[in-house]
């Protein structure tokens, strides 16, 4: 298909650089419009990776969910196993992988809040947290505040 999305969005990003942002004189707002560009940007750059993330994520998650199962409450247990038997998801279905995602976060975050986990349990979902925002293909860091450097004198 052309343009890709990615070319669309490489051109939506020249566009703000070549036109917009030169008629923004006020500081605060080309700060955002340049933290708008990095962010298009970003997620042009990250597009095409977020298929596999949630692929990956989804199964990591499952893993874990289905390893913390024996410290869970039973209604927990019991909508774990609901979604980890659902049918595999086709990676090419983008709002199918987010949906997935979305539902075993929520069920992971039900399992890490429950009192009866040990400590070894507790870990390793931590663990899998923070191995899982080391993988995320999105993150945007903001561009510094735009400053004035020039130095002439009224």
């Amino acid at each position: 298909m052309r343009p890709t999305v990615e070319e669309q969005l490489h051109g939506t990003c020249r566009i703000l650089e070549a036109v917009v942002a030169p008629c923004v004189a006020e500081p605060f707002a080309r700060t955002i419009l340049d933290n708008l560009i990095a962010n298009l940007r970003m997620v042009t750059a990250a597009l095409p990776m977020v298929a596999g993330f949630l692929r990956d994520d989804n199964d990591a998650t499952e893993q874990q969910l289905l390893a913390m199962c024996e410290a869970l409450p039973p209604e927990l247990v019991a909508r774990i196993q609901e979604a980890t038997a659902a049918s595999e998801i086709d990676v090419a279905d983008g709002v199918a992988l987010e949906e997935r995602n979305r539902l075993l976060r929520e069920l992971l975050a039900a399992a890490v809040c429950s009192s009866s986990l040990t400590p070894d349990i507790r870990r390793a979902a931590e663990n899998h947290m923070i191995n899982r925002a080391s993988r995320m293909p999105m993150r945007y860091v903001p561009t510094a505040a735009s400053v004035n450097t020039s130095t002439e004198r009224s």
